[in-house]
């Protein structure tokens, strides 16, 4: 009889936290298009995240300075700053997605800053040059970091393109991200711009 009620008070435990995980996510995601006018992105995928780090250590080995626009839960924040030497920034708008990469960043313990706030108006502030700058945003989003060119070296795109620039390298990655009803297949889009 011990044992039914340990069962269960874990299960009633497993229970809440995922109600008032569904319940962050559903004011995020009121949040997002209600406020900020934007559909949620879905995660970038492993494989994607994992291509993008590979593609860094080989041709970009010594950069200091990374910034991920649009980190949502900080999966290639922690990935970026466990495989590479560099300062890696987390840009999110999400308070909710914000919060949990800040928890997997003090479990992991890495070397990486997650700032929340709109990307756009921190960039303006900020005085940082970034040797690449990672995008994993819409298509009309994407086109918004154009405005900070002066701001970084290399700009790589995960999944969407610049309009009108044509990109000094384009890798395959296999997969595809679906994005208001369209297939996306999943590539790196990599700008130059100093």
């Amino acid at each position: 009889m011990m044992f039914v009620m340990y069962v269960l008070y874990i299960l009633l435990i497993f229970v809440f936290v995922l109600d008032l995980y569904l319940a962050f996510k559903f004011f995020e995601y009121l949040y997002c298009t209600h406020i900020l006018k934007q559909p949620p992105m879905v995660a970038s995928s492993y494989l994607l995240r994992q291509a993008l780090v590979d593609y860094i250590n080989t041709y970009h080995k010594n950069v200091k300075n990374i910034c991920d626009i649009g980190s949502g839960f900080g999966g290639l924040v922690r990935l970026l700053a466990e495989k590479t030497n560099a300062n890696v920034y987390g840009l999110e708008n999400m308070p909710f997605s914000v919060l949990i990469s800040r928890i997997y960043g003090w479990f992991y313990r890495t070397k990486s800053k997650i700032i929340w706030c709109d990307a756009f108006d921190w960039l303006d502030k900020s005085d940082i040059i970034f040797d690449v700058v990672v995008a994993y945003l819409g298509p009309g989003a994407i086109q918004k970091v154009l405005k900070y060119k002066n701001k970084m070296h290399i700009l790589i795109s995960m999944d969407f393109k610049l309009k009108n620039i044509k990109p000094v390298r384009v890798i395959k990655v296999g997969g595809a991200t679906r994005y208001k009803g369209k297939l996306y297949p999943h590539m790196l889009y990599v700008y130059k711009f100093q």
